[in-house]
């Protein structure tokens, strides 16, 4: 027997401790991988969670804004953005809610929208609304140009212009559009409604005839039953129709959802026709609006409208002391006693007492009529107490301001909008304002003493940048920083019409005329013949030889609002041509 002496390997025996180590590794594994679980699970979730309520809160905002609650609106908006920074939805319900409160404002989060939404066209549509409600060219050329080519096939479109059409005053062009914007979408009834009512306006009998069948025919319909009545209303008031009026403003205050101003047309038409019921009407409205502050200011004022300040002044010595100094109450009342030139009843009524959080008014009525009475000493006095009110509460020194314009007190306009300027909240409001007085006096230097603060205080505002780099360049001050702005704003947006001009003439001015020429060539002739842009183009092709072409926009540039700096500027071109 044969013995097999081969022998196996000797199996290795694990030591104790490498199987201690094995287990802890094993245990330090999968602890880390739960802890990653965690981790990543928690940061999706509370991802998902945040998602989930910026979503219910947009919802809620314009659901709010809806029902016209704006103030919670707001603070959904802002709590939306605090969520997300970078929230297009958040940004639509603040555009939104300015776009209700008449802010310009709306302009800047529609723009955002644009930006954070991927230019989306129903978000480029509403900033253009927005830029032709605010007369914004800038802006207004930026969501055209985000539009696509399918969009001006839309009713929308064809709103928006129409609202451009009205804008310049083009009757023609707002009616074409209207047209077209009810035959792509003729289940929209704001859209027949505008249309009929501008039919109204016209001098052509037989179109006149067809708006008011058509707002006639609206009148059966409940959702539009009041708005179609009130504008045949109007249209009977502004034919002095009184008869018509009448009885249309009886159907109106038979309606339900009839509102106070539908009330006071009712009173117009009774007080035009002198009817017998136009006393017992007045009585009815005083009693119904006797303890609303909104209500009394608004027949406040129709009353000064109608030359009856005696009348208004009459009825709120009937009414409670603390109401005479709520929301725009005093501000009519005022308004009455100046209609009157009744300067001691207003002097008694304003020297003593106080309008709680309009008190600085009170002062400021007391400074009006003293001045008026000749007691220059006292007027300054309360003028400077009024001041003092407002130095805390920047926000009323812009109302303040706005109240003394309407005087004719221009220094103390100014003065107060400087006060109101220092408000992070307001201030830019107070640094438009002085932007447009300044722009309408023509008063270059203090614009640009604006535009420099608005620059400072809005460092990304491309418009801000563009008109600080135009107004520097028309008075030669800071044209290195001015040129690069330019440079910069063409560079970033093109087909901007506004910044492509500044930048031409930032190039003509610092001798490269013949590129500031290829710049105004590429632009659409749509854009050249705009005048802001067609005197500016008019500049070069004068300093570039073209003598006719020049002459023809250098005319259409005169119907722009220029600076003294600018048609010295065009005169000077003028004057090139007639020397060849």
């Amino acid at each position: 027997m044969t013995l097999n002496l081969t022998t196996e390997p000797f199996r290795t025996l694990d030591h104790p401790n490498n199987k201690i180590e094995r287990s802890v590794m094993k245990i330090i594994a999968w602890t880390v991988g739960i802890i990653v679980f965690l981790i990543v699970s928690g940061v999706l979730g509370h991802r998902s969670f945040r998602a989930w309520q910026e979503r219910r809160l947009v919802a809620q905002a314009n659901a709010l804004v809806t029902e016209g609650n704006l103030k919670r609106a707001s603070l959904d908006a802002r709590r939306i953005l605090q969520i997300n920074p970078d929230s297009a939805a958040g940004c639509r319900v603040m555009a939104r809610i300015a776009e209700k409160g008449n802010s310009r404002t709306a302009i800047e989060w529609w723009r955002r929208a644009v930006e954070l939404g991927g230019a989306k066209p129903e978000d480029a549509l509403a900033l253009a609304k927005a830029a032709v409600q605010f007369d914004d060219k800038a802006h207004l050329d930026f969501a055209l140009s985000k539009l696509p080519e399918e969009t001006k096939a839309t009713a929308d479109y064809h709103m928006l212009q129409g609202d451009l059409a009205l804008k310049n005053r083009d009757a023609a062009g707002v009616e074409k559009h209207l047209r077209e914007a009810a035959r792509l979408d003729p289940s929209n009834k704001e859209t027949l409604i505008r249309l009929g009512t501008l039919q109204l306006g016209s001098r052509d009998p037989a179109v006149r005839e067809e708006g008011k069948r058509t707002l006639a025919a609206m009148q059966d319909d409940p959702a539009t039953q009041r708005d179609a009545t009130r504008r045949l209303a109007e249209d009977a008031a502004r034919h002095r129709d009184f008869s018509e009026m009448t009885r249309l403003g009886q159907q109106l205050d038979g309606f339900p959802e009839k509102t106070f101003e539908d009330r006071l047309l009712l009173l117009t038409a009774l007080h035009g026709s002198v009817d017998p019921g136009f006393t017992p009407f007045l009585r009815e409205l005083q009693a119904q609006s006797a303890e609303d502050p909104e209500r009394v200011a608004a027949l406040l004022a129709w009353l000064n409208a109608r030359q009856m300040p005696a009348a208004a002044i009459a009825w709120a010595g009937t009414l409670s002391p603390e109401l005479l100094g709520q929301k725009a109450v005093p501000i009519a009342l005022s308004d009455s006693y100046i209609a009157a030139g009744d300067w001691t009843g207003m002097l008694r009524t304003v020297k003593t007492g106080s309008w709680g959080s309009l008190d600085f008014l009170r002062t400021a009525l007391a400074a009006r009529a003293s001045r008026e009475l000749g007691n220059e000493s006292e007027s300054a006095a309360q003028w400077n107490e009024a001041l003092k009110k407002v130095g805390v509460m920047p926000r009323q020194a812009l109302t303040l301001a706005e109240i003394v314009q309407k005087w004719g007190w221009s220094k103390e306009t100014i003065d107060l909008l400087w006060v109101a300027a220092k408000d992070p909240a307001i201030g830019d409001e107070a640094l438009q304002a002085l932007y447009t007085h300044f722009a309408t006096k023509g008063a270059t230097q203090d614009l640009y003493r604006v535009l420099l603060r608005r620059h400072e205080t809005r460092p990304n505002d491309l418009d801000v940048q563009n008109n600080f780099a135009q107004v520097s360049f028309v008075l030669n001050m800071n044209i290195e920083r001015a040129q690069k702005l330019a440079r910069d704003l063409y560079e970033k947006e093109p087909n901007n019409a506004a910044y492509a001009s500044t930048y031409a003439f930032a190039l003509h001015s610092h001798g490269d005329t013949k590129k500031a020429l290829k710049i105004f060539i590429e632009m659409p002739p749509e854009q050249l013949r705009q005048p802001e842009i067609a005197a500016y183009y008019g500049i070069i092709l004068a300093a570039s030889g073209d003598h006719a072409r020049a002459a023809e926009y250098l005319d259409l540039g005169e119907k722009a609002g220029l600076l003294p700096e600018e048609k010295a500027l065009v005169a000077r071109a003028r004057r090139t041509l007639a020397q060849r």
